[in-house]
Formats: structure tokens, sequence, C-alpha cells
């Protein structure tokens, strides 16, 4: 259902996060997205949005498009751009291919916070543990020491240490660019390819954006893989709590 319209655009609700399907999401709540919808409401009220984007701050804390398969209007893309402009955070994911094979348009909305899903895949250039090359386990890609902090994982020491101090699962996921005013917080690593390029790009202003380009990252299938639970809930809460945006903010 589409969110309830509200009497002002300043108050957001508390702890309430929108998932549209309206862009034909690949994935979404009642398909690959159960186990994230269980964890979330624990704490978020959880809703959909089904019709044509018009979502404000007041109707949400957080907007999610899970796999955009169809292009934006451009009355939709100002709607999300005030929306983040305004105060909202919006959650982007995406998948290997990037644009081209998704069909969709969403990077002339996210160059004007520096950042662009690229048309490329990521693999693993050797096996381990997981079958598949894009299946791809990322061991050195925090580029962010803060993220750590954020999910009680940092280490103490040199760079490596810092970039090897959470591990995660990159399935079927695309590498983006990044530059000012985003800030780049995971990466391919050294194992895999494209060596050493962005993953997950975070922007924020007076609302947050957080890009991440592998949609699967968070299905059902490796939701709980590795470390992949503990940056959901990290990019969650940056999303709705200042001080943990201000963690994801500090410089590595």
């Amino acid at each position: 259902m589409a969110p309830t319209p509200q009497a002002s655009d300043q108050s957001p609700q508390p702890k309430t996060i929108l998932f549209d399907v309206s862009k034909r999401e690949r994935l979404n709540l009642q398909r690959e997205f159960k186990s994230l919808h269980r964890r979330l409401r624990t704490n978020w009220k959880v809703d959909v949005n089904s019709e044509e984007i018009q979502v404000r701050p007041s109707d949400c804390r957080v907007f999610v498009l899970g796999g955009p398969s169809v292009s934006l209007s451009v009355e939709e893309r100002v709607v999300l751009k005030n929306f983040v402009d305004g105060g909202g955070s919006l959650l982007v994911l995406l998948g290997e291919g990037g644009e081209s094979k998704s069909s969709t348009n969403i990077n002339l909305l996210l160059k004007d916070y520096g950042i662009k899903v690229n048309n490329d895949g990521v693999v693993r250039s050797s096996y381990y543990k997981y079958f598949h090359p894009k299946e791809a386990l990322i061991a050195d890609g925090v580029l962010n020491r803060a993220l750590s902090a954020s999910v009680g994982k940092l280490s103490f020491g040199d760079d490596r240490n810092d970039r090897q101090s959470l591990s995660f699962v990159y399935p079927f996921g695309a590498t983006l660019d990044c530059s000012k005013p985003a800030i780049p917080v995971l990466s391919t690593g050294s194992v895999a390819y494209p060596l050493n390029r962005p993953v997950c790009a975070f922007y924020s202003g007076k609302g947050k954006l957080v890009v991440l380009g592998s949609v699967d990252m968070f299905s059902d299938k490796y939701l709980e893989k590795e470390d992949n639970t503990k940056i959901l809930v990290s990019a969650a809460d940056a999303s709705a709590t200042p001080s943990c945006l201000r963690t994801w903010c500090c410089p590595t």
C-alpha cells in the first residue's frame, strides 16, 4: 500500500522503513527479503509503497529501492532528491550489470551525490568457501574503520588489520564510482576483480544516502553469511541515528 499522507514534511515517523515495489524491484519483503523483514521489524515499523513514488520525510525514516528494474520518472527523481535533501534516508541496492542489466536510470539520481553504479560485475579470483566465482567472499574490504567500530569489531593496529576487521559475502554485485561528497565504505579488496573498487558508499547532508552494488547481499540466502547482518544493522542505524551517522562519516 502507499504511504499515508502526513500533515507535515518536517517530523519523520520514528523508526519507519518503507520498501518500494512500484519499480518492479527484483527483491521485496515477500520474495527473498523475508529474513531481512523479520530482523527489521523488531526495531522498525516496516511498510510497502506500491504506487508512484511520492515519499516525504514525514512518511518514513528510510526509503528502500531493492533492485529497481523500471526507470524513475523525472518527477520521481525530483521527489527522491527532495526526500534526501529534506532529511530522509534513502537506501539503494542494485546488482551486477548495473543500470544496463536492470533497465533502470538510478544513476541520474545518484550522480548528484557523487555516486555511480557501474555496468560491471565482481568476481573472486580464486575459489574459497563459496562455489560460484560471483559469490565473492571479501575479507579485506573495509575502507572506513569507523564501520568496524559501529559493530564492535574495531581492530587497533595497522591499516591492514583495519581492512580485515569485517568479512562479507558480496554476491552477484557491481562496483561503484565514488567521489565527494560521498564516502566509500566497502571495497572489493585484494582478491576480487576489479581490485580495490568501492562497492558501498555513503552520503550525509541533511538527509542520508547509502548505495550498495549487490541487492543479493541482504537477501535470505546471504544475510546471515559472514558479517553481512552486522553491516545491514550498521547501515540501518546510520540512516536513523545521528550518533551512528557521525561514526560512519569519520575518516579512515
